[in-house]
């Protein structure tokens, strides 16, 4: 049943790469090179491995990732795809240079971490019985190239317009900065170690890997921030990001209530605020007459 699962999940994998190919590269594929239909199958890639995994991971279905996450971290895990979806489904809608880079420094943030420190410390964290290890290690390591591939020649699909590239408010650019720092102190603390002198912080004692999952997420967090805060055309799917990330993470914290555990406050509350504050300046940035290129 283990492998009749893990199966489907990667014929759907295939399935969404081709539905994201027909819907975002093929109307576009007799003007771009095959390095730019490249880029942006990396990022539905993205899209719809978030897309297909968040639902087993939030279920905490132990046969949908490579190694046996606490529930609350799954859902954690879970609330990261779907930000993930988020954001590159706005980006694929308007695959602007700035808005491809957004993505990839994220992507870079957020695998290199876990690429360097699993093989190097957690490797027997990890089912090698499973089929989906080994596709876990095989799509990582083929993100990664890919990621700094293209972070290091990144062709121009579509140019940024002027709006593209003109500050967000005084405001949002403060907001993002904010982010910026607690997600990347609290990510910094999570990578670092499990096991820290503040219990609401770290909730995975002995448990340094999980720790490493969820911290690399606050990292990328707070990169996508300090990048976005510079110009309008990335700021508003960072705000996408965040807010979904936020809102995410509150649930899942409150989600602790129907398995009998005790609520991670601290989660709930800070990333409450950022779902509540961050959505409304998302909000503010509707009215925004982005042109399209």
């Amino acid at each position: 049943m283990t492998l009749l699962l893990q199966i489907f999940g990667f014929m759907l994998l295939i399935v969404g790469l081709g539905i994201g190919y027909w819907r975002w590269i093929k109307p576009h594929s007799n003007s771009l090179s095959y390095e730019e239909q490249g880029l942006l199958l990396l990022v539905v890639l993205t899209l719809m491995g978030g897309f297909i995994g968040s639902p087993f991971w939030w279920m905490d279905e132990v046969r949908s990732f490579s190694w046996d996450l606490p529930p609350l971290a799954s859902r954690m895990l879970a609330s990261a795809g779907w930000a993930f979806v988020v954001i590159t489904f706005l980006v694929l809608e308007r695959p602007t240079f700035k808005r491809l880079r957004l993505v990839l420094l994220l992507l870079a943030v957020y695998l290199t971490p876990l690429a360097i420190a699993a093989p190097l410390f957690h490797l027997g964290r990890f089912d090698w019985s499973a089929p989906i290890t080994y596709a876990f290690f095989s799509i990582v390591a083929l993100m990664v190239v890919g990621t700094f591939w293209y972070l290091l020649r990144q062709p121009r699909i579509f140019l940024d317009g002027p709006l593209d590239l003109e500050p967000p408010s005084r405001g949002i650019r403060l907001w993002l900065i904010g982010i910026a720092l607690i997600t990347g102190l609290w990510g910094l603390a999570l990578v670092v170690t499990d096991n820290g002198p503040l219990s609401w912080i770290w909730v995975w004692p002995g448990d340094l890997l999980t720790s490493r999952l969820i911290g690399v997420m606050l990292l990328t967090i707070a990169v996508g921030a300090v990048y976005s805060q510079s110009s309008r055309g990335t700021t508003q799917p960072m705000l996408a990001m965040i807010t979904t990330y936020g809102l995410g993470l509150s649930i899942a914290s409150l989600w602790n209530t129907f398995g009998g555990k005790p609520v991670p406050t601290s989660y709930m509350s800070v990333f409450g605020i950022v779902f509540v504050v961050s959505s409304l300046y998302l909000l503010r940035t509707t009215h925004w007459s982005v042109k399209s290129v």
